[in-house]
């Protein structure tokens, strides 16, 4: 019996917002083919439809695209090509791919079953196991469950007129909320707004996106990885001069604690294809100039210009920024209100997303809202400072990202980023002399060029040159991306610390998935970490 006639479609989903298909038998990815076309053609169709697929790995895409078209009638190969185009790296995880404007979603679990099957962070209305069977399965999430990952699943937001969200904060976080909300159809409200520690001098002319990588694939490295390829997922049609794949090389550490990272590497099979190790020889070619030492190289990492990113972002349709200063916030009859000193109302809307990084903190404790002993109110700031050198003292700089103790970006407009310097305990953040001589060091380091530093004794004639700002800063380094326990349409997304770029775009899909009925786009043990109170 087909799948079809087994969910008992199209009826099954005729009258409904969204329908969600659970997929433990991912097969070959024709059935998905094939329901996708189904659902294109039914003018009684939902709104949305999201489909979960379980796979133990992924083959390369053009096995895949071979596979399909020989499955398939010419009329479907359209639809094969915009899955093909898509595909994702044969990576653990959880991938999302993004189809008809968002209406059609594909996300897909990879890795063994009992591994993927209870990391899942979906409310299905049908699972498909194959030819074996086909069973409705009960919705048991709701709001008042005590996992924060089936609270989230708990929260959508069905009726049209009610999509209207308010998002508090304007930096990346804020942009990468409101972008996801108003993709799928929401009305934006963005609150651009300062405090004192928020502060910045000087311009973070660049910045970079690169995963991180561990022994054990934990869950800091697990939560990089989703947040770099949702970013490059959700980017993929910003600028060249935005966004520039130039890929990095995380070099081996030569003191302090070293870690071997060819037996990391070799310990977790990723494909070549997203990092694999290059000897001193071969990093040097990558960078197009002279190392003393090998590391990771990420092919697909990127120089980011995030100020530029931010502005694109915010100009999708449906986004509306305003500038006001916000005091505090409150729920009346339904509403989230946010007001400013004089208690009077900037804006206000059903939900109310939190992105200001360290005036977050300050807005909860004015609002009453922060209760003691809860993770936010653990959250800190951290200083930090990124030096601009000339081109031309590097040798013209690396053609790639070069990274270790610090970093080296490749030239922009004729200056090399570099950094960064991370003070603790600081009362104000400002590009110093000590700062800049501290990036030059890391420079040094990364390069192997020892007569570095000397060319800028002179320094101290020019130490504005780069930016100075703080990081907000959670315990263990996780940010905080959810719904804020005991209230109702309040959302939080801060936290970030150094780490804005992989996190924005992930935690603008979460929230906005949560607030939609989707599957949640990662998986439900990093979820409960990330949304814990």
């Amino acid at each position: 019996m087909t799948l079809f006639a087994r969910l008992g479609l199209p009826q099954a989903w005729q009258a409904r917002p969204r329908y969600t298909l659970l997929m433990v038998d991912w097969s070959d990815g024709e059935s998905f083919i094939r329901l996708w076309q189904r659902w294109k053609e039914d003018p009684c169709r939902p709104d949305r439809l999201h489909v979960v697929a379980l796979s133990a790995s992924l083959v390369e895409s053009s096995v895949l695209g071979s596979r399909l078209r020989a499955l398939t009638p010419s009329s479907l190969h359209s639809l094969v090509d915009q899955l093909v185009a898509q595909w994702p790296l044969n990576l653990p995880g959880t991938h999302r791919l993004d189809f008809e404007e968002l209406s059609v979603t594909l996300t897909i679990a990879v890795g063994p079953l009992a591994v993927t099957m209870p990391r899942l962070a979906v409310s299905a209305d049908a699972i498909w196991a194959g030819e074996a069977a086909a069973v409705e399965l009960p919705k048991v999430v709701s709001s008042e469950s005590r996992s924060p990952t089936d609270r989230m699943l708990g929260l959508a937001v069905d009726q049209k007129e009610a999509r209207h969200a308010v998002v508090v904060g304007a930096g990346i976080a804020g942009a990468g909320v409101a972008h996801a909300l108003a993709l799928r159809g929401w009305r934006v409200q963005v609150l651009d707004v300062t405090s004192r520690r928020q502060q910045e001098h000087g311009a973070h002319v660049a910045a970079a996106l690169t995963p991180m990588v561990t022994r054990d694939d934990d869950i800091r490295a697990r939560l990089s990885r989703a947040g770099s390829l949702r970013a490059q997922a959700r980017w993929s049609q910003v600028s060249e001069d935005i966004l520039w794949r130039c890929g990095a090389l995380q070099l081996q550490r030569m003191s302090g604690r070293i870690v071997d990272l060819k037996a990391v590497l070799a310990g977790l099979s990723f494909p070549p294809e997203w990092v694999r190790f290059v000897e001193a020889s071969e990093a040097s070619d990558i960078a197009g100039l002279q190392l003393n030492r090998g590391g990771l190289f990420f092919p697909t990492a990127a120089r980011l210009r995030p100020e530029r990113l931010i502005e694109t972002l915010l100009a999708v349709e449906g986004v509306e920024r305003l500038e006001v200063h916000v005091e505090r916030v409150d729920r009346v009859d339904g509403q989230w209100h946010v007001l400013d000193k004089h208690g009077k109302t900037c804006a206000a809307a059903p939900q109310l997303i939190l992105a200001g990084a360290l005036g977050t903190q300050d807005i909860l404790q004015r609002s009453a809202l922060l209760e003691p002993g809860a993770r936010l109110s653990a959250m800190h700031a951290l200083g930090g400072e990124i030096t601009l050198l000339p081109e031309s003292a590097l040798s013209g700089g690396p053609r790639c990202i070069v990274s270790g103790d610090g970093y080296v970006l490749p030239a922009l407009e004729g200056n090399c980023v570099v950094g960064s310097s991370y003070v603790h305990g600081a009362q104000c953040m400002a590009p110093s002399i000590a700062g800049g001589l501290g990036n030059i060091e890391r420079a040094a380091g990364l390069l192997g060029q020892s007569q570095l530093p000397a060319k800028f004794n002179n320094f101290a004639l020019d130490p504005l040159n780069g930016w100075a700002g703080w990081r907000a800063v959670l315990p263990g380094r996780l940010p905080f991306i959810g719904p804020l326990f005991n209230t109702q349409g309040l959302w939080v997304a801060s936290g970030f610390a150094s780490r804005g770029l992989t996190w924005s775009s992930l935690a603008g899909d979460l929230i906005a998935a949560a607030l939609n009925g989707e599957p949640l786009p990662l998986e439900r043990d990093i979820m409960d970490k990330i949304s814990q109170t």
